[in-house]
């Protein structure tokens, strides 16, 4: 069987146990690059704030200010 998909690369991290758990190690799997599409609005601020608590980061990014002061 083969399986050919598009996801968000931020919706990837822990693929790969996830589908070896789920096969008991019996699958192969690859990807590559699909090109890059831009986030609808909605989604940016809930993306970025979700991928820097996972940084560990503050949920805000700093502003141009916030460097130059």
């Amino acid at each position: 069987m083969e399986i050919v998909a598009k996801a968000p690369v931020a919706e990837m991290f822990g693929f790969a146990g996830a589908i070896r758990s789920a096969t008991e190690g019996r699958v192969l799997w690859s990807t590559e690059g699909a090109g890059f599409e831009k986030l609808p609005p909605d989604l940016q601020a809930k993306t970025v704030s979700e991928i820097r608590g996972r940084k560990g980061l503050s949920e805000n990014p700093q502003t141009p200010s916030d460097l130059l002061g």
